[in-house]
């Protein structure tokens, strides 16, 4: 085999190899974008179930005490389901989320996939439910500026 021969040789493996990885990358970048859309769709799935439990638990406390319960009462059982960590860590992303999707709105740009979606309140009973939750996470947010600049 020649010089020339050989430099062939190892040129047309060097090409191939290049190749080869070329279409490695190409499969990478497909596995990496599945698995991004997955994640993204794993991440709506939990918002949505935790956004389900929070009205779940205020539909509870009304069906389980009716027109029979103050709406103080009912504000007091609310704080005390938000003093779960979890719970409060969620309504501080869903803030958060509110806010952005509220600038986006403001600036007239399209809202991203990180704004929470309204969901229309099933009937009148649920909507002033609705309203009190908000009401008890805004007083929450006064609080919690409150605290912050002490």
């Amino acid at each position: 085999m020649t010089k020339e021969q050989k430099t062939e040789a190892l040129r047309t493996s060097i090409a191939k190899a290049q190749k080869r990885q070329r279409e490695l990358m190409s499969e990478v970048d497909k596995t990496e974008a599945k698995l991004a859309k997955l994640e993204k769709e794993l991440s709506a799935e939990l918002d949505r179930q935790k956004t389900q439990n929070c009205r779940k638990m205020g539909e509870l406390i009304y069906e389980k005490f009716g027109d029979d319960i103050t709406p103080s009462e009912f504000e007091d059982m609310i704080a005390f389901i938000f003093l779960n960590e979890e719970i409060r860590e969620y309504v501080e992303t869903e803030k958060k989320k509110r806010k952005a999707a509220e600038i986006a709105i403001a600036k007239g740009t399209e809202i991203s996939d990180t704004a929470p979606d309204p969901l229309p309140p099933k009937n009148e009973k649920s909507k002033s439910l609705n309203s009190i939750i908000d009401d008890i996470i805004n007083d929450s947010d006064d609080n919690s500026d409150a605290d912050d600049e002490e």
